[in-house]
């Protein structure tokens, strides 16, 4: 299985042989060292040329009586799933939805935002995927971007989405609730709790309303079509204006299927808690379709309030969640899992943004210290590469790495912005190539050019703007971004990360975060700065704090890399999607402060 044990003797047949002569480079695209990790029958695999949808079909076949989904204690079975997917395609076409149209929506993860992906995807139709949170000003621009007629929203985001919609060229609007799959007693109580107090206009159409619309039509899918984007999902932004990323059934398929080869980790009938949005690849691919496509029990989570994390994990006891770091930071500190015993835990994993080191040792001594067998898993990836490149999981885990390429993956390192490959070792801009890199960004040619460029290999790769390095096991380590690199006066560079993993290591530190700042002495040339977010109990002790990590940075850094000053603050500013905001705190940093 692939969740062996760091392989002692390196196999020396085929292309995973190692060179012994220290003398002679050595290429990831050429040697491929991670494949020792996995089992050969995963090495080979063939894509499945078939819509998502019929990938979970033919996946669970003779299975149909299992749970899908768990939705607050309602269970969906694999049968009712099938149903429900079939239904909506009928309600879709029943509301005039053609082959190429493209919908939005506006929504946080309920059932019928699964059916609808997947139905949507059956009739050759795409959903563009919003926020929920965004301002109707954000909305619109969605709207107007993919030319949609068709919006589909939550009721609680129906004021925002009509004003989103004037000057559109949306006909219809699809309304769903919270509600629609709860329990009967949790819908009255939410009902009660929540009353709907929207005025609709006469375009609108609620959801049950919609499904009972498509009773008779017809429910057979279009043929499969490698060139069709299921969805268009929107970067973070973190790398300039976010742009629409156009992911395919084959995107979402690659993913699935190269996680398939975790056998030892991932089985059929466990339960994986989504606490990820649709509105990101993340939510979606590793949310949803991957535990769908391997007989997983996927619980939703529509709106998750961090603060609950630890209620759930231990209401739920599932053995799978996709997070980001935060979520396994707030575990670690929570007093209700104080004395829980966890060792129902399989693969906890972090994606979205880098952990430091320090504070991934802190979630991994919590860990182990309440029964989990594996550290916490870590993943790599992109928006454009339908989420995930790498993975760090069970036995295959260093410290400080987000693991090795997926089965089908190829990671490598080369000379920023150009084809010119480095030898494992050094580093250089990590690209990516394989079966999940997307169809493009939707309507910018150039910016897809950019991103996705051929090599003299003949191979497309996606540039990512990440440094990192991999090491002669195959293991990948990400250190900063291209352009989060502080360039000092003097031509120095310095990698944030640096400096975060020394003073993450400190006890009072639960959270920090290097960005540049002028440099006062210089005409050009910026210095790290750090943000500091302490633990409550240490919040009294600053001076002494910022004299232990003075210390620590001094013995810990060179003299080049070292903070210019320090700034507590309650908590650091999150993207949407919970990256820490590095450009907000960019811009926060005050001449007065250092």
């Amino acid at each position: 299985g692939a969740a062996r044990g760091l392989p002692q003797t390196r196999r020396k047949e085929g292309t995973l042989s190692m060179s012994t002569d220290s003398t002679s480079p050595v290429y990831a695209s050429e040697q491929r060292p991670w494949l020792a990790f996995y089992d050969s029958k995963y090495i080979n695999q063939t894509l499945p040329a078939c819509t998502a949808f019929e990938y979970v079909c033919q996946q669970n076949k003779g299975r149909l009586n299992e749970t899908a989904l768990e939705y607050f204690g309602r269970k969906i079975t694999y049968a009712d799933f099938i149903v429900q997917v079939k239904r909506t395609t009928a309600a879709l076409r029943a509301m005039g939805v053609q082959k190429g149209e493209i919908l939005t929506v506006v929504s946080v993860m309920t059932p019928e935002i699964i059916y609808l992906f997947y139905a949507a995807d059956r009739m050759g139709a795409t959903l563009n995927l919003v926020d929920p949170r965004y301002s109707a000003e954000g909305i619109h621009d969605y709207i107007t971007e993919v030319n949609s007629r068709i919006l589909v929203c939550l009721n609680v985001t129906y004021d925002r989405c009509v004003q989103a919609a004037k000057r559109t060229h949306v006909e219809k609007v699809l309304v769903l609730s919270p509600a629609n799959s709860l329990p009967m007693p949790l819908q009255l109580g939410y009902k009660m709790k929540n009353p709907d107090r929207n005025r609709y206009a006469s375009n609108v159409i609620h959801w049950n309303d919609f499904i009972q619309k498509g009773k008779g039509q017809n429910t057979t899918a279009e043929p499969f079509d490698p060139a069709h984007a299921c969805v268009v999902v929107h970067t973070g932004g973190t790398t300039g204006s976010p742009k629409g990323v156009m992911l395919s059934d084959s995107n979402f398929n690659a993913i699935a299927q190269q996680f398939a080869a975790f056998d030892q980790l991932m089985c059929r009938g466990q339960k994986l808690m989504n606490i990820m949005p649709p509105f990101i690849a993340y939510g979606y691919a590793c949310g949803v379709h991957l535990p769908l496509s391997l007989g997983l029990t996927v619980l939703i989570v529509p709106n998750l309030d961090p603060a609950k994390l630890g209620s759930l994990v231990l209401k739920h006891k599932p053995e799978h969640m996709f997070g980001v770091p935060s979520h396994y930071q707030q575990m670690a500190a929570d007093p209700k899992l104080k004395d829980a015993d966890l060792s129902f835990i399989r693969n906890y994993a972090a994606g979205g943004d880098s952990i430091a080191q320090g504070a991934e040792q802190t979630v991994n001594d919590f860990l182990a210290a309440h029964g989990v067998q594996h550290a916490m898993a870590k993943g790599y990836g992109m928006t454009e590469v339908s989420s995930a490149a790498t993975a760090a999981a069970g036995h295959n885990n260093k410290p400080g790495s987000v693991g090795i390429p997926l089965v089908n993956t190829l990671v490598s390192v080369f000379d920023p912005g150009t084809d010119h490959e480095l030898p494992i070792g050094q580093r250089g801009e990590l690209c990516i190539s394989g079966p999940t890199l997307m169809l493009g960004y939707y309507g910018m040619p150039e910016e897809t050019a950019n991103l996705l460029r051929r090599h003299s290999d003949g191979r497309v790769w996606a540039h990512t703007g990440d440094l990192g390095y991999m090491d002669e096991q195959g293991f990948v380590y990400v250190e900063s971004r291209i352009k989060r690199i502080i360039i000092r006066h003097d031509g120095f560079k310095v990698f944030p990360s640096m400096i975060e993993n020394v003073i993450s290591r400190h006890p009072a530190v639960q959270q920090c975060s290097v960005v540049g700042c002028a440099d006062k002495e210089h005409v050009q040339g910026r210095l790290p700065f750090v943000y500091l977010v302490l633990e409550p109990s240490a919040v009294a002790k600053k001076k002494q704090i910022i004299r232990e990590l003075r210390e620590m940075c001094a013995e810990g850094l060179p003299e080049y890399v070292q903070p210019i000053a320090y700034k507590f603050i309650s908590s650091m500013p999150m993207t949407p999607i919970g990256k820490v905001d590095y450009r907000r705190l960019e811009e926060e940093v005050s001449p007065r402060d250092y």
